[in-house]
């Protein structure tokens, strides 16, 4: 006979730890050598990490069936309720455990590539009943036991059956429990796998995190990554990837690179992403008219490097902060860094700069949260970070319009100026702006040149003339900085964006012709340093996936690091491609024309039959090999 309902539930909640505990330190013991990068402390903030990760584990799954006990008396229903919750917490042990198995091929957490597993049932059933057969079968007797006791355990009569007030109070205390368990946060975003990493280390998080929790947190419909065979895949991107200044170095990890240390000056690397940048609206980079929204942005380009073919790899920002930060393009139907792309090995910016002895920041005008760009950062080896609500106003705001939410881009732009100063050289910097992004609010009238609106075009060519001004006054105050001449600085977009002729714009326009849709995925790139480079337009064929490794080169860093790009300044590269996702879509651009695929058809293409022919090659080789490398675990080491 048990006292009350109270410590019925808590002894279940508690086993439930024990059992996820169990289960990671079972994991630090067989393949302990993954973990051996961990310092002491750093062990143990890992596994106090794991104890956050298995509470928003348990509560979520379990909230329902908690509050449910707490008023349930009778013998017969509680255990009946109970038993329930004992199914769905065998489940979370049972896919725990068999992550743990799994664990063994690709040294990482199961996640969203569990759905595919059906596909090689025959496979699954062989391991489990031959190699695996204990396993199984202690699986079994162990959830029959288990569910078992949990029946008996509830169904016995209670000495002191909690009611009225006290249990009033007793399940408010409990919905406030749950509530900060499953969120495990208490500012912005709720706690995600990247949150995960108690350090910068990728033994870190997977000590942390738990295969249940990997599941169900990337649970989504993926593509299949199998246009062409895996080893053909390889052969087709490594032939397209080829050049003699980054050769392949493994064949266990068939697309790392290496390259060589250059004696060259180290100089600092700024860069500011802008938001919504899209070439189709900025002057000196539209094929449209001009509407003299960015004027800055066009002298900018037209005194440094001015790259006019250069595209996104996907449609959303933090896709573009995923390669650029990676050199990654996000495979379709798999997440983003920070929602599971992480778990896997990858190259890192922010790593890469600082083992060749850089002080690495990054930024973003939004909310910290936002995007979860606090937690990409740290991963990309970004030692310092801020968001919005770390920056100080200094913008001149008129009366009601200080922001809503994030802060204004010079508030931004002025708070990475003065960082930046006190920045120990070699330094590598990342901003990413937010005013352009509607609601398009502004800080003043005095930029609206349009009728201004906080969601259509004319509110976004009034945002493109705000964050016009903000780089005007950011590079002005920079130019004063003795650390000027000896910097880098690049400026290009997080994404593309469409309506250049649609709607409201086609009056600003109205003699112009509609280009091909794939115009929407162009953005601009500026690397600007009037003492390092001539002015110059580059036509070279790139997308984000090339800065990382542009960056690489031309500092002439020493790095094994793998991307699906190249440096834009190789003019050995075998083949120029641009190889993008776009929802259920992904797509390739060439010199030659574009293609789009929705995994069944080839859906919208430019190029003569055989250059489209020659493009679907080459998508399908470098779709299949980026997918299958990042899920075996075979990207880079």
């Amino acid at each position: 006979m048990h006292k009350n309902q109270l410590r019925q539930i808590v002894t279940l909640i508690i086993f439930s730890f024990v059992v996820l505990m169990a289960i990671r330190l079972t994991l630090y013991n067989f393949y302990i050598d993954d973990f051996s990068d961990l310092t002491t402390g750093e062990f143990y903030a890992s596994l106090l990490m794991g104890f956050r990760v298995d509470m928003i584990t348990i509560f979520t799954f379990s909230s329902i069936f908690i509050l449910a006990l707490l008023f349930i008396k009778s013998p017969k229903y509680r255990a009946r309720t109970a038993l329930i919750w004992a199914v769905i917490l065998n489940i979370i042990f049972i896919l725990s455990f068999s992550d743990l198995l799994y664990y063994d091929y690709i040294h990482r957490h199961i996640s969203n590539e569990i759905f595919h597993l059906g596909d090689d049932m025959d496979i699954i059933v062989g391991m489990a009943f031959g190699s695996m057969l204990p396993y199984t079968l202690g699986a079994i007797l162990m959830s029959i036991m288990f569910l078992y006791l949990v029946f008996k355990f509830f169904s016995t009569t209670l000495k002191d059956f909690i009611s009225g007030k006290k249990l009033l109070v007793i399940t408010i205390i409990t919905i406030l429990v749950v509530f900060i368990g499953i969120r495990n946060n208490f500012a912005g975003k709720s706690f995600g796998s990247s949150d995960a990493f108690a350090v910068n280390k990728v033994s870190s998080g997977n000590l942390a995190l738990n295969g249940f929790f990997t599941i169900y947190r990337t649970a989504k419909k993926t593509a299949k990554h199998n246009l062409v065979g895996i080893d053909e895949a390889i052969e087709i991107s490594r032939t397209a990837l080829n050049t003699p200044n980054a050769p392949f170095i493994d064949k266990d990890y068939p697309l790392l690179r290496q390259y060589s240390f250059k004696d060259k000056e180290k100089y600092n690397v700024v860069i500011v992403l802008l938001e919504s940048f899209g070439a189709e609206h900025i002057d000196g980079f539209t094929k449209y008219k001009e509407l003299n929204v960015t004027p800055y942005f066009k002298q900018l380009s037209n005194e440094g490097l001015k790259f006019t073919n250069f595209y996104s790899n996907g449609y959303r920002s933090i896709f573009g902060i995923t390669s650029m930060f990676t050199g990654v393009t996000i495979p379709a139907g798999a997440q983003y860094l920070g929602k599971g792309l992480e778990l896997s090995n990858l190259s890192y910016l922010g790593g890469i700069a600082k083992e060749n002895g850089y002080s690495t920041i990054s930024m973003q005008a939004a909310n910290r949260r936002s995007y979860r760009v606090d937690a990409v950062s740290a991963l990309s080896g970004f030692d310092e970070y801020y968001g919005a609500q770390d920056m100080p106003n200094v913008e001149t705001i008129d009366a009601g319009r200080e922001p809503l939410t994030g802060t204004y881009d010079f508030n931004m732009l002025d708070f990475y100026h003065k960082k930046l100063n006190k920045m120990q050289e070699p330094f590598l910097g990342f901003a990413f702006t937010d005013t352009t992004h509607s609601d398009y609010h502004l800080p003043s009238k005095k930029y609206e040149r349009y009728p201004h609106d906080l969601k259509n075009y004319n509110g976004a060519l009034n945002a493109y003339i705000y964050a016009d001004d903000s780089i005007r006054r950011f590079m002005e105050g920079v130019k004063n900085e003795p650390w000027f001449d000896r910097t880098i600085f690049i400026f290009t977009s997080d994404h593309g964006s469409g309506n250049a002729l649609n709607g409201t714009a086609r009056k600003y326009r109205p003699n112009d012709k509609q280009l091909d849709s794939i115009e929407h995925f162009r953005i601009p790139l500026i690397i600007y340093a009037p003492k390092i480079f001539k002015p110059q337009e580059i036509k070279t064929l790139g997308a984000h996936n090339d800065i990382f490794p542009t960056i690489i080169d031309m500092l002439g860093w020493k790095a094994e690091v793998t991307t699906m790009g190249s440096s834009l300044f190789d003019e050995d590269v075998n083949e120029r491609f641009v190889y993008f996702y776009a929802g259920n879509l992904i797509g390739l651009i060439t010199n030659n024309g574009y293609i789009k695929y929705n995994f069944k058809d080839i859906v919208e293409k430019l190029g003569s039959e055989e250059n489209i022919q020659s493009m679907k090659k080459l998508l399908f080789g470098v779709d299949t090999a980026e997918a299958g490398l990042l899920e075996k675990n075979k990207w880079t080491k």
